[in-house]
């Protein structure tokens, strides 16, 4: 009876088989550290002020500042309706979009805005976003947080902390 190595037809297909489990396992490896990453803690500063209104849509736009991220640019499309307090304001974001030199993330946000103060200012308050589309290198990431700040000569200022997986 002739003995078959793995030179032979069996043995071939035995490492052909070998082989793609250890490609399968080394793929799936890969993936899971790329979505299993953990989150890294970041925190930055965004200045920003109105643009235009188009129908009930308030349109923001400014700069921001991250730890992590670096300098970029943010636009907002924001719809203000009346807070639960006396002179305050609801600010829904249904639309955030940051852009940087390694691509962008978009998704949603609000925050309430306390009144006018008589020197014109006003507070930020109970922020929140949660960025989830990302295009270039932030594809496949997420930037989610909370913000406060202010508002002084037509500058909005939000200082945030959050987390970008």
């Amino acid at each position: 009876m002739k003995k078959i190595g793995l030179t032979g037809r069996h043995g071939r297909l035995r490492t052909l088989l070998l082989l793609v489990a250890v490609l399968a396992i080394g793929v799936a490896g890969m993936a899971a550290a790329k979505h299993g990453k953990p989150a890294k803690p970041t925190s930055g500063v965004v200045y920003a002020g109105a643009t235009h209104l188009e129908g009930s849509d308030l349109y923001v736009a400014g700069d921001f500042n991250d730890e992590l991220l670096g300098r970029g640019a943010i636009v907002y499309v924001t719809q203000p309706t009346g807070g639960d307090e006396p002179g305050s304001v609801l600010i829904k974001a249904r639309k955030i979009t940051i852009y940087t030199k390694k691509g962008s993330l978009s998704g949603t946000g609000e925050a309430v805005q306390g009144p006018y103060q008589p020197d014109g200012t006003a507070t930020i308050t109970d922020g929140s976003f949660k960025l989830t589309k990302g295009t270039g290198k932030y594809k496949g990431h997420k930037l989610k947080g909370t913000f406060d700040g202010g508002y002084a000569e037509g500058v909005y200022t939000f200082n945030y902390v959050g987390t970008f997986k």
